[in-house]
């Protein structure tokens, strides 16, 4: 016969388990981690297609791609980069530009590239405590690269970063594991018990 505490925490346990791997899984494919806001004249700049199209189609370089994110209201995650500037111009300067979003995935080579005291500065040096933290980092370590890439970047006064949803999600995710897994433990070490007392039962 089975314990209703061994089985009630077997399914809660269950429960936020599942819950911790759909938030962790929505949140890793997501590109919302963290999201810089710019003043509508950045966004408005007349460079602005240029810079959204360099940051699609140019090379890859860490400080290229931050710098235009800071300036077109980027959004950062563990596997894409966004940034929004004004759609197809026309001859003539619509008073309200649409906005249009677009998206660019690291590669998995990007991802271990290494990572400089001065960004895109080959220069300076390897900083060795961003290329480990930053590569395929978890969600502790995209905090700890995100701060240490603010300070050694210049970044404008008028541009404010802050953290997106998907990282509120995956920060959520972890809580959830650790009680999942203390129920489990619970319950396990419970029914063992039982077990235990079943079988010293029986043989007397």
């Amino acid at each position: 016969m089975v314990d209703n505490r061994y089985a009630t925490a077997l399914v809660i346990g269950s429960v936020l388990s599942l819950l911790a791997t759909v938030y962790l899984s929505v949140a890793v494919g997501t590109q919302h981690w963290y999201q810089y806001r710019s003043p509508p004249g950045n966004l408005e700049a007349s460079n602005a297609s240029e810079l959204r199209e360099d940051f699609i189609n140019g090379e890859f370089d860490e400080k290229a791609y931050s710098d235009t994110l800071f300036r077109l209201n980027g959004t950062l995650g563990l596997w894409w980069r966004c940034v929004q500037a004004p759609g197809q111009s026309h001859w003539f300067k619509e008073p309200d530009p649409k906005m249009v979003t677009q998206c660019v995935s690291f590669t998995l080579p990007q991802q271990f590239l290494p990572k400089y005291k001065e960004p895109g500065n080959h220069n300076t040096g390897e900083d060795l405590l961003r290329t480990c933290l930053c590569s395929l980092g978890t969600v502790c370590c995209f905090l700890a690269g995100m701060d240490l890439l603010q300070r050694v970047s210049v970044l404008p006064d008028v541009v404010d970063g802050s953290l997106g949803w998907s990282l509120y999600l995956a920060l959520i995710s972890s809580p959830l594991e650790m009680m999942a897994a203390a129920l489990f433990l619970w319950a396990a070490r419970s029914h063992r018990q039982n077990y235990t007392r079943m079988t010293a039962y029986r043989v007397a």
